[in-house]
C-alpha cells in the first residue's frame, strides 16, 4: 500500500501518527480529536499540519502551561488559555523631551516637529465628507 511513498513521505505519515497518538494520550477527554495531516514541506522534510477546535487548543495550551509551570518558565496566562502580556515597562525620558500631560514637548530641530493640522476639506456635494484630509485631486 506504502510502496510508491518515498521515504520522506513515509517518515511524514508515522509522524503524524505518533503525534496523533501522543495528543489522545496527552488530551484523553476531548470531544474531537486534532486532525493531524503528513506532509513533506519544500525542502523534502517530513512535517504535519495540526487542526483543531478551540477547545482542543486551549487544553493543549492549558497542558503546555502545566509542563512550564513544572520547569519553573511559566508566563502568566488568562482563564481561557490566552497569553497576558508582562507590564509596560517605564521608558527613560529622552533628554528632556517628555512634556507633562495636555503640554507639547519641546522640537529643538523643526525637522521632527509635528506637521500643522491641515484645516478641513469639504468637497461639496451630499455624500460623506473624508474624516482625513487626502493627498489626491478630488477633480
Amino acid at each position: 500500500m506504502n510502496a510508491h511513498l518515498s521515504d520522506s513521505d513515509r517518515q511524514a505519515l508515522r509522524l503524524a501518527q505518533d503525534l496523533r497518538e501522543e495528543m489522545r494520550a496527552a488530551l484523553p477527554h476531548l470531544p474531537s480529536a486534532p486532525s493531524v495531516s503528513p506532509f513533506v514541506d519544500q525542502a523534502g522534510m517530513p512535517s504535519v499540519l495540526l487542526r483543531m477546535d478551540a477547545d482542543t487548543a486551549r487544553a493543549l495550551m492549558a497542558l503546555l502551561a502545566e509542563r512550564r509551570l513544572e520547569q519553573g518558565s511559566a508566563e502568566p496566562r488568562r482563564g481561557d488559555g490566552t497569553h497576558i502580556p508582562p507590564a509596560a515597562q517605564a521608558v527613560p525620558a529622552a533628554q528632556g523631551a517628555v512634556a507633562p500631560f495636555g503640554q507639547h514637548p519641546p522640537y529643538p530641530d523643526p525637522a521632527f516637529a509635528p506637521p500643522h493640522p491641515a484645516p478641513p476639506v469639504f468637497t461639496g456635494g451630499t455624500g460623506p465628507t473624508p474624516l482625513v484630509p487626502s493627498v489626491y485631486p478630488t477633480h
